[in-house]
C-alpha cells in the first residue's frame, strides 16, 4: 500500500471522526461546560483500546497490510480525528504494558501540564497579544 492510500484513509476516517465529535457535541450541548468533552475523550479513549486490543491479537489472521489499513483508519484517522486524548493515553498503555513504568509516568504527566500550561499561555497571547 503506498503513502497516497495511506493518506487518503487517514483523511477519510479523520474527517468521520471530527464528524461524529460534532454530533455528539450537538447533542450534549445543554449539558454543563466541558461534559461533551468529557463524553468524546472517554469514548474515544474505549474505542482505541477496542482497536489496539484488537490488532494485539495474533488470532485475527489479517496479514500485515490488511493490519495497517484497519490501524489508519481506525486509530490513526477515525480516532485521531474524534479525540486526539485518545491516542495519548493509548501510548500511556503501550508504556505500561512494556514494563517503563517511570516513562508512563513521566510521559502522561508531563503531557498534561505542559498541555495544560501551553494552552493557558496561548490562551492569553491570543487574547491579549494578537
Amino acid at each position: 500500500m503506498n503513502m497516497i492510500w495511506k493518506i487518503l484513509m487517514v483523511a477519510v476516517a479523520g474527517g468521520v471522526g471530527a464528524v461524529c465529535r460534532y454530533l455528539i457535541e450537538i447533542w450534549l450541548k445543554t449539558t454543563p461546560m466541558g461534559f461533551s468533552t468529557w463524553v468524546i475523550n472517554s469514548l474515544g479513549c474505549f474505542l482505541i483500546g477496542i482497536f489496539a486490543g484488537w490488532l494485539a491479537n495474533t488470532a485475527c489472521g489479517w496479514t500485515e497490510q490488511t493490519r495497517t489499513a484497519f490501524a489508519l483508519l481506525t486509530m490513526t484517522g477515525f480516532c485521531g480525528g474524534f479525540s486526539t486524548f485518545s491516542s495519548f493515553t493509548l501510548d500511556c498503555v503501550k508504556y505500561f504494558e512494556n514494563g517503563h513504568i517511570l516513562t508512563w509516568i513521566i510521559f502522561g504527566t508531563m503531557t498534561i501540564f505542559v498541555g495544560l500550561f501551553g494552552c493557558a499561555i496561548g490562551f492569553y497571547l491570543g487574547k491579549n497579544l494578537l
